[in-house]
């Protein structure tokens, strides 16, 4: 199998804490100078056919795991892609792979668009891939229809998105956007023993400039991603405009009792951990809805000691991962999920302990990049929705040091992370024609 060359690192971004952030009245309109340009479905659909053909798992759903075989695949074909309209290509820190078409003015902050390439394991044909391949198309009419943008435009794709192979998500984009120092990444392995930078390496990737991400360097993010989830479906749309990614908090909760013989422990008698779990996840939900539209609450993991069909449970471990895009109410349902357990195990005479394993903030958008992605849509001819991401994104990462956006399209059924999961050409094309139009408006 081919593997892509190795290429100098000469990245460099920008951050919306370094200017003024960009609003409704400073950033550019389409109005007046709408590009009109249908981009080629046939070529998304052979971006996608191609890229899906590197895949460790036939006839299962996708597996495409960092640095593997495959994701050196894929990423060799980007880069020829790339290549073929006269984008330089380098990787970047972390891994992560970035194709510039330079502007007349190309020391100017760059307007950058992009997705993953990675999956997890036995995933979909169009997380990531699809947003990939809409960046692609899009570069493609820039160059082919000679677009004049001033400032440079980067096709980006980030490493380690999902967190399949290395369990960290995200973490090309942190490690980029240096969030994540280089000592930490040095510690990452994957369940084999591999080294982050020893599979790097293997897979033929050199970072000779290890420059990150810089806030002046950077005028946006924009990223096309299919929703996963049903909210466009069930509206009967085809645009979404993401105005947040919402926060998340996990929270492990364990329930102490006692473990006893099944048999011969009267009713009365028994701390049983798994009864007490069982009022506290029932009462998960009833916490979650009190926070109104827009805050989602999952038991995941349940793991019970000792587990035997003849001993009363003494130990019940669970899972409960809370999401919201507003940060109170994130930080409401959290303390809704500890306070619950806490009555209800004082209640059963067990004890209860709760503890935060994992927490993101909620992340907003750019306002004006979100009034200029619906405005291009409308102007299309669609009328977009406004929503917020349930899932995390690379650009939630970047948004923390530039402006941002995100364009959504369908996903069928809301399937994702599965063989089943399914985005129509149509809306992966008509995304992608808002993302150009997105991207030039900004880099004009």
């Amino acid at each position: 199998m081919k593997c892509a060359p190795t290429f100098l690192c000469t990245a460099g971004v920008q951050s919306r804490r370094g200017f003024e952030p960009a609003g409704h009245a400073c950033l550019p309109s389409p109005r007046g100078g709408p590009l009109k340009m249908r981009v080629r479905k046939d070529r998304i659909q052979k971006d996608l056919e191609v890229i899906n053909d590197f895949n460790a798992t036939p006839g299962k759903g996708i597996t495409r795991f960092t640095f593997s075989r495959e994701h050196q695949g894929a990423l060799f074909y980007v880069v020829e892609e790339l290549r073929r309209i006269g984008a330089a290509c380098t990787f970047a820190p972390g891994g992560n792979l970035k194709g510039r078409l330079e502007g007349s003015h190309p020391s100017g902050p760059a307007v950058m668009m992009g997705s993953h390439l990675d999956t997890v394991a036995e995933g979909g044909r169009f997380d990531g891939t699809a947003g990939i391949a809409a960046a692609l198309e899009a570069a493609r009419m820039i160059k082919e229809e000679h677009v004049p943008h001033r400032l440079p435009i980067d096709v980006v794709v980030f490493a380690e998105e999902e967190g399949g192979r290395f369990g960290w998500g995200l973490l090309g984009s942190s490690v980029w956007s240096g969030r994540m120092i280089a000592d930490h990444l040095a510690r990452i392995r994957d369940r084999e023993g591999v080294g982050y930078g020893e599979a790097m390496e293997g897979a033929g990737v050199k970072i000779q400039d290890c420059t990150l991400l810089r806030p002046e360097a950077l005028k946006a993010m924009l990223e096309l991603h299919i929703e996963q989830g049903s909210v466009l479906e069930s509206r009967t749309a085809t645009i979404g405009v993401v105005e947040a990614i919402v926060g998340i908090q996990q929270v492990l909760v364990t329930i102490e009792g006692s473990a006893d013989h099944a048999g011969t422990t009267p009713m009365n008698l028994r701390r049983d951990a798994m009864q007490g779990a069982a009022r506290i996840i029932a009462a998960v939900e009833t916490v979650a809805r009190q926070e109104g539209e827009g805050g989602v609450a999952t038991v995941g993991q349940v793991f019970c000691e000792p587990g035997q069909a003849n001993v009363i449970p003494g130990l019940v471990r669970f899972s409960v991962d809370v999401r919201h895009r507003d940060e109170s109410r994130l930080r409401a349902m959290a303390a809704g999920v500890a306070h619950v357990a806490e009555t209800i195990s004082k209640a059963r005479n067990l004890r209860c302990h709760t503890e935060v394993k994992t927490e993101a903030e909620p992340v907003e958008m750019t306002p004006g990049i979100c009034d200029l992605v619906e405005t291009i849509a409308r102007v299309k001819g669609v009328e977009p929705v406004r929503m917020a991401s349930g899932a995390g994104h690379d650009t939630g990462i970047i948004a923390k040091i530039s402006d941002a956006g995100m364009i959504f399209v369908p996903s069928r059924g809301g399937r994702s992370h599965c063989a089943e999961e399914f985005t129509r050409l149509e809306d992966i094309a008509l995304g992608a024609e808002v993302l150009l139009e997105t991207v030039v408006a900004l880099a004009r």
